[in-house]
């Protein structure tokens, strides 16, 4: 073995390897290769020292652990933002659609009125046919008040309707009534 395939063998090998055989023979015999040895040799044996007293400050297991949680989390926050977008803008967009339908929706409002000398049932044969069906009128057995659930214009309506049939100067008023109402329209059905 010649110094030139020694020192190759060197730079490639641990310096353990080369403690035995013909890397022996010829580190024993010749003074620059086992000089040169000896050189790697310590500077193996520091750098192992120096690698050796270094730890991180977090072991490696909780370490990835942690970077995969955090990984999760920014995933889920992803999404969760993804749905608060999407949450918004459906909100906005039914803010301007509802201000845009509004105006066209006729406010409804419930409302009582006092019958004089009608009763409940024959205010609703007089009111039958006039009423459109999404009025919903209804009286309780023989009670002198009329529950009205309408927007203001079918309540005023309604109330001008009563106020011919439903008065002292129309006694009495019940069967008069009813049959002019039964006479004026076809009957439609009241929702109650």
């Amino acid at each position: 073995m010649n110094c030139e395939t020694y020192l190759s063998m060197l730079e490639t090998l641990p310096v353990n390897e080369l403690a035995y055989g013909d890397a022996a023979d010829h580190a024993a015999n010749c003074r620059d290769c086992d000089r040169v040895t000896r050189v790697v040799a310590e500077r193996e044996r520091n750098m192992l020292l120096a690698y050796g007293t270094i730890s991180p400050p977090v072991p490696s297991g909780p370490l990835a652990a942690h970077a995969l949680e955090l990984s999760r989390r920014r995933r889920i926050a992803f999404y969760y933002r993804f749905a608060l977008a999407i949450a918004a803008v459906v909100s906005v967009l039914g803010f301007f659609m509802v201000r845009r339908v509004r105006p066209t929706i006729a406010r409804v409002e419930t409302s009582f009125v006092g019958l004089q000398c009608l009763s409940g049932e024959q205010a609703l044969e007089i009111l039958r046919p006039s009423v459109s069906p999404e009025v919903a009128i209804s009286a309780r057995g023989s009670s002198s008040f009329l529950r009205i659930v309408a927007s203001r214009a079918e309540t005023a309506r309604i109330r001008a309707i009563l106020r011919l049939y439903d008065n002292s100067a129309m006694s009495p008023c019940g069967a008069a009534a009813v049959g002019a109402a039964r006479a004026a329209a076809p009957a439609r059905a009241i929702h109650p």
